[in-house]
């Protein structure tokens, strides 16, 4: 592809300013609050979510206000359900895969139990960010996805999308170009490989794809500038506003696709 050439001619300065992002880029912590529990009594629904630094909740201060806790204030007053988080700052496909076959067997309080109704996964930043060819982490996604709905016997597994790296304030150009276009790619072959999972005969788990839908809605700001406003202080992680956006699709997807199976 286009993009794939002009990187490779602009090798030297994407490595250049990747190593300077790295390098200046405040880490900020995970936040604090519970990452295990349930709404209400008697739990209808059991909700797993798994993967990276904005699973997490990297960017805000604590859980309430993160994916997780936006999910519980968005949800629990149409159903009570049970929920865990499995996340942490750095993880890529290939450590959340060697995470779980480590855990697996073990009496880990998340990774241990034998069922989840639903599963978010974000995955993919910290692979991108790499030097992981798209094909590499296509398999290892597949892997991933297979490995979890054998295990756990989900109804509904939710793919988080790469988010918009080309817009994200911290990353100068031609880096947030180019990050941008790998995302896309990405993104497009993420698509291709929930397509072929739905596919597959007798699957009773049903893959989507969440995309955040981050339209600019103040016309005399440039998006690079709205970006800045929703995200997180280091122009990196997601905001409130984006953790809302995000739990909102995913609450949404859970009551129109299995919230009268689960009650069942």
């Amino acid at each position: 592809m286009l993009h794939q050439g002009i990187s490779i001619m602009l090798a030297p300065v994407l490595v250049f300013q990747g190593l300077k992002v790295r390098r200046t880029t405040p880490r900020l912590p995970e936040p604090e609050g519970k990452r295990v529990g349930q709404t209400g009594s008697n739990p209808a629904l059991n909700l797993l979510i798994l993967g990276d630094s904005a699973a997490a909740g990297v960017g805000v201060t604590n859980q309430q206000h993160a994916l997780l806790g936006q999910i519980i204030e968005q949800l629990s007053p149409q159903l009570e359900f049970s929920y865990a988080l499995f996340a942490k700052t750095g993880s890529t496909t290939a450590t959340t895969l060697q995470a779980l076959h480590e855990r697996i067997d073990t009496a880990h309080p998340i990774l241990s139990q034998k069922h989840y109704d639903v599963i978010v996964t974000s995955l993919g930043v910290n692979d991108i960010t790499s030097s992981i060819s798209c094909d590499k982490w296509l398999q290892q996604q597949k892997q991933l996805l297979e490995l979890i709905t054998q295990r756990y016997k989900p109804k509904l597994i939710l793919v988080t999308a790469l988010p918009p790296l080309g817009l994200f304030p911290v990353l100068p150009n031609p880096l947030r170009w180019s990050l941008g276009q790998r995302a896309n790619q990405f993104n497009r072959q993420l698509q291709q490989l929930l397509i072929k999972l739905n596919q597959q005969v007798n699957q009773p788990t049903d893959f989507r794809l969440i995309k955040l839908p981050l339209d600019n809605p103040q016309p005399d700001i440039t998006m690079l500038e709205f970006m800045r406003q929703v995200m997180a202080t280091d122009g990196f992680h997601p905001g409130a506003p984006i953790y809302s956006a995000w739990a909102n699709l995913v609450v949404e997807q859970i009551v129109g696709g299995i919230k009268s199976a689960a009650i069942e």
